[in-house]
């Protein structure tokens, strides 16, 4: 029964995922999207603090990296998770595609480091 569950919750989330990058690309800038860019953000806000101490880890070297890379990661997490409520609590007022911090999802810029300009 478990695995049934399973495998229907996988198979489920596959459509959606098809549907949503569909949708993506025809209804680009919405409240829909500007409200799932708020929960991607809200919840994933945690991986600032890995994502910082790893580029800072490149920038500056380890020990440098890994205690002031991870108190700029603490610092961009509550920005993240800022710009994900506040994303989710105004999806229905434009403008949709306004950002309050770069890059859109931390997902993204983990080759470079644009905010650092020593």
């Amino acid at each position: 029964m478990a695995k049934k569950l399973v495998i229907l919750v996988l198979l489920v989330g596959l459509s959606l995922g098809a549907v949503n990058a569909y949708a993506y690309e025809k209804y680009e800038n919405n409240a829909a999207t500007k409200f799932g860019r708020g929960m991607v953000n809200t919840f994933a806000c945690w991986l600032e603090i890995p994502k910082q101490a790893f580029l800072t880890i490149k920038e500056r070297g380890t020990l440098t990296g890994l205690v002031f890379g991870s108190a700029k990661g603490m610092g961009y997490m509550v920005m993240r998770l800022v710009q994900g409520l506040y994303d989710m609590g105004f999806c229905f007022f434009p403008p949709y595609d306004e950002l309050l911090i770069e890059p859109e999802y931390v997902f993204e810029g983990w080759e470079e480091n644009p905010c650092e300009d020593y």
